[in-house]
């Protein structure tokens, strides 16, 4: 399968989960309600209905593979052919497991953002309040995003050893052999130690100096 066709067909899962549940990203599953434990039982039971079709709620609170969700990835994937032949999906077919790989892939990555918005028990035994649940989150998205300046800086340091070894490397006609095993053999180092091998340690300058 090519890259192309691999995400078309993410973008299939996404528009399928945003026709059936109206959202407009995987973030809107953070204040997902969910379906009260009766209605869930007595469906497991054999006593109850199974879920709707027209308003289907997962249950986050159990595994994908639970009784309840297997029903619900039953009617996606209806839904999901039903939106094949309505819209003439250029992919190539695809059979029904792998459909239903997708979609499972699809309920595991939105529980886990469901549980970062679900309130967690405090050592007190008492449930986060409303506040405090968006003050997590919050702060959570603070520390990706310190996180990801991080590793941009990994990789900016990464390229600035990379090209002044290289270029030294390339100017040596011009100054001799002196030095040069040297200016190799860090070349190699940088290279074997790749993006996360970069210190950080002076982050915080703007202006970075190559220190060998």
């Amino acid at each position: 399968m090519s890259d192309k066709e691999w995400n078309d067909n993410l973008e299939h899962i996404r528009e399928l989960f945003s026709h059936v549940f109206s959202v407009t990203g995987d973030g809107d599953f953070l204040s997902y309600e969910l379906l009260s434990c009766e209605v869930i039982t007595s469906f497991t039971e054999g006593s109850g209905l199974g879920p709707d079709p027209i308003n289907l709620q997962w249950d986050f609170s159990s595994l994908v593979s639970s009784l309840w969700n297997k029903a619900i990835i039953d009617i996606l994937l209806n839904k999901l052919h039903a939106l094949c032949m309505e819209e003439n999906w250029s992919t190539m077919s695809r059979s029904d497991k792998y459909w239903r790989e997708a979609i499972k892939q699809k309920f595991n990555w939105i529980k886990v953002i469901w549980n970062k918005g679900s309130p967690w028990r405090l050592d007190n035994n008492i449930l986060e309040t409303p506040t405090k649940v968006a003050t997590r989150l919050m702060q959570g998205k603070i520390d990706d995003l310190k996180t990801a300046q991080k590793d941009m800086q990994r990789v900016a340091k990464f390229w600035h050893c990379s090209i002044t070894t290289k270029s030294f490397l390339c100017a040596e006609p011009a100054w001799g052999t002196k030095d040069k095993d040297v200016w190799q053999w860090l070349s190699k180092v940088v290279d074997h130690l790749g993006n996360d091998g970069m210190s950080l340690e002076d982050s915080e300058e703007e202006d970075m100096q190559t220190i060998f």
